[in-house]
């Protein structure tokens, strides 16, 4: 949460475009970031806590909410818009804040009639190289993929290039569904 994301404006609403390299080696990533200038920006554990309107089934959300909190303590809040696929990459909207109390927030969600639905822990490793930002995560009992934002499909489609990861299997579509899908796990609950 520390490093500074790529992020494309229109307006006043970010527009976030990533996709996801499965199956990485992280050493191999790791070396393959740092020999094209990559710098490490965070490496750190993430705690992420998500909310919606309730009644609201799996898959019909309109729109993502979260508290998300670092091993150093920072609390972030998150509001992502449902994704737009635009090939490799997906497009969404996002509005992201810092907070210095998630427990009252998460007090005022209840209040406004959200329900927490889901938790998850992940441990990650930030890159930049600019205009590129890289994400290696790594939840419980799956093998790790890399996050690469851009400003286009196009342009992260150049990062994978740049890595030399043209063989691997990209996600454009959400964690959720990479999870249950994919690897047949428990999205609503992932802990170390």
């Amino acid at each position: 949460m520390a490093a500074a994301r790529q992020l494309v404006y229109y307006g006043r609403m970010a527009h976030e475009v990533e996709t996801k390299v499965l199956e990485i080696d992280i050493g191999a990533i790791k070396e393959k970031l740092s020999a094209s200038g990559a710098k490490e920006t965070a490496s750190t554990i993430l705690r992420v806590d998500w909310y919606r309107p309730q009644g609201i089934k799996e898959g019909e959300d309109p729109w993502f909410l979260r508290i998300r909190t670092d091993a150093e303590g920072r609390h972030e809040v998150t509001w992502k818009a449902k994704s737009e696929i635009l090939g490799t990459a997906r497009r969404h909207k996002e509005i992201n804040f810092m907070i210095d109390e998630p427990e009252k927030l998460a007090d005022l969600f209840a209040e406004l009639g959200l329900e927490f639905y889901a938790h998850q822990e992940k441990k990650r490793t930030s890159y930049t190289l600019a205009p590129w930002h890289f994400e290696i995560d790594e939840y419980p009992h799956m093998p790790p993929f890399l996050e690469i934002e851009g400003t286009s499909n196009e342009h992260v489609e150049e990062a994978i290039a740049l890595l030399g990861l043209q063989a691997h299997t990209t996600w454009a579509h959400g964690e959720r569904i990479l999870i249950q899908e994919r690897y047949h796990l428990d999205w609503y609950n992932m802990r170390f």
